[in-house]
């Protein structure tokens, strides 16, 4: 979306985004609407959609919609007044996403579900909740790609962690490579996942460091 606004993600999430906290903690991003009486989209003139080539999954969905984010099965809403509707031609579900070029905003969704409902939130994985400085670096990590990048490529994270020079190049250039880079860093940081290995010097640094403590 920020892209066709021609924006940097932190500005675009300043204007047009309200942040959000979950029960776990879990920093949420809902669109600012309007201060109309439709409580309108700010990106819907009359000419059409201004974001319309990068529009989100569930403007490209409408007017289907999921039952939960925890089940599978869509509903229609009957009362859209989306043209489409007044057509007559039916589609399926699969038919519907390819039509509207869904697949890769539901890849990233379900990488996104399994951060979200890791079990690390559950009860049984013992029912974290998120403090203010791992709530931020999440953030960073699925919202703020900018300020995310300028993180690994602005300190000497690629000193101190073994990350693949195509992986480096790679998110260097794709946005996609990069969010996927971020949940990566996530399970590593938040859920003490195995995800990166440290470079032999930095981690003979952290051995220093430690022996020097005890």
């Amino acid at each position: 979306m920020r892209r066709s606004m021609w924006l940097s993600s932190e500005e675009f999430l300043k204007r047009f985004t309200v942040a959000l906290l979950g029960d776990e903690g879990i920093p949420l991003i809902a669109l600012k609407m309007l201060e109309d009486e439709n409580k309108s989209c700010p990106f819907v003139t009359p000419e059409g959609c201004m974001i319309y080539q990068d529009r989100p999954w569930s403007c490209r969905m409408y007017p289907v919609f999921p039952v939960s984010s925890k089940e599978e099965g869509f509903l229609i809403d009957e009362n859209s007044s989306c043209l489409g509707m007044k057509e007559g031609k039916e589609w399926t579900i699969k038919e519907w996403k390819k039509n509207q070029g869904i697949d890769i905003y539901d890849k990233m969704n379900e990488a996104y579900k399994e951060i979200t409902f890791h079990d690390y939130f559950s009860a049984s994985g013992g029912g974290n909740k998120l403090d203010s400085g791992r709530a931020n670096l999440l953030y960073k990590a699925c919202y703020d790609l900018n300020e995310f990048k300028k993180f690994l490529f602005e300190t000497k994270f690629f000193d101190i962690y073994d990350v693949e020079k195509e992986v480096i190049e790679k998110i260097k250039q794709d946005e996609e490579e990069l969010l996927n880079f971020g949940y990566r860093w996530i399970r590593f940081n938040i859920f003490n996942e195995d995800t990166f290995r440290f470079k032999d010097k930095a981690m003979d640094k952290l051995l220093q460091a430690k022996r020097g403590k005890d």
